[in-house]
């Protein structure tokens, strides 16, 4: 008996040949009853594709150009009515969108939130538009996504942004960064240096930025020299008690126009008389040392993870979520003293 052919399969089933090569492809071009009919056949006719002839049509299909395979989707989430993305947002998502169509994918933005676009009306956009993929960015607080419809889409998150469900995640290495930073500061000549860090920013990413931070201490067999300063907002008053208690010879931490403003204040020059290293170098006020999450990767990365899945027919909340974690990278600046 000769064996069943897409042609045959076409015939049986009362559609296309291009139909049929399309559903055995899972393509969202076709309709999903349809590709249920078509593999019910090929399923019952023993169908097995034939590798020379997949081969010789995957490279007619690259020879003519056929370059568009599917729509992904970036999440934002914003409690604002008119929310506009931030210049490290912007990074990622540029970042995202030209790895996407690098990949033959358009990629687009799609704002939700209690003043924006509801998830039940964001299902339905993802159904319209029959997206195979999104992305979520990396916004502040932690979202809830348990009532989007994840069965047909491919996802990977930027940070820890999502509190459900677990998705593929990827993010800065925030601790091991940290602490490579630590060594070099260490090897500049500081032996005090100072935490001071919003407690949002740290429990934000489950508290690496603080974990580094002491475990270079640990790992030198010593303790911390200087407490942390660490709480929910960090105002002139209590900067300056902590300072003037514990004297560190460089503030490690984010906010750099105020920190640099309340020393000078005291008539302390950066760096001359105390260093200043920003652990998010995009959000520097002004020249300086820090540590760059290359936001742009980011973005990338996690197309590279979403596309990942589809191309491996992954769909849905996955069994064993994997984290991508990528290094920060050492910004030289001048509120660092130089060797």
């Amino acid at each position: 008996m000769a064996n069943p052919s897409i042609r045959s399969l076409a015939k049986q089933v009362g559609v296309s040949i291009a139909t049929v090569s399309l559903a055995l492809r899972d393509s969202p071009r076709v309709l999903p009853q349809t590709k249920e009919r078509v593999r019910r056949a090929a399923a019952a006719a023993a169908y097995r594709p034939n590798p020379l002839v997949r081969s010789v049509m995957s490279s007619l299909r690259r020879s003519t150009h056929e370059s568009f395979h599917g729509a992904l989707l970036a999440i934002e989430y914003s409690r604002q009515e008119r929310p506009v993305l931030n210049p490290y947002h912007r990074q990622v998502y540029q970042g995202a969108q030209r790895r996407a169509a690098e990949l033959g994918y358009s990629l687009e933005l799609c704002w939700v939130g209690p003043k924006v676009l509801s998830l039940s009306r964001f299902n339905s956009i993802v159904a319209t538009r029959r997206v195979q993929g999104v992305i979520i960015m990396p916004f502040a607080e932690t979202v809830d996504f348990s009532s989007v419809k994840w069965e047909a889409l491919s996802a990977a998150s930027i940070d820890f942004c999502v509190s459900a469900p677990t998705l593929h995640t990827v993010l800065p290495d925030h601790q091991l960064s940290m602490l490579a930073a630590m060594k070099r500061l260490d090897d500049l000549g500081y032996k005090r240096p100072g935490l001071c860090l919003e407690r949002w920013r740290d429990a934000r990413i489950k508290h690496r930025w603080s974990a580094g931070f002491t475990s270079f201490f640990r790992e030198h067999n010593t303790e911390p020299i200087l407490p942390l300063l660490i709480d929910e907002t960090i105002d002139r008053e209590q900067f300056l008690a902590w300072f003037k208690r514990h004297r560190p010879d460089v503030i490690v931490g984010h906010l750099q126009e105020n920190v640099i403003t309340w020393l000078r204040g005291k008539g302390l020059s950066v760096p001359r008389d105390v260093g200043f290293f920003q652990l998010n170098w995009h959000e520097r006020s002004g020249p300086c040392a820090g540590l760059d999450p290359r936001p742009a990767l980011l973005g990338s990365t996690a197309v590279d993870t979403s596309v990942a899945q589809l191309h491996r027919n992954e769909r849905g909340i996955p069994v064993n979520p994997s984290l991508i974690s990528l290094p920060l990278e050492w910004i030289d600046g001048p509120t660092v003293r130089t060797k």
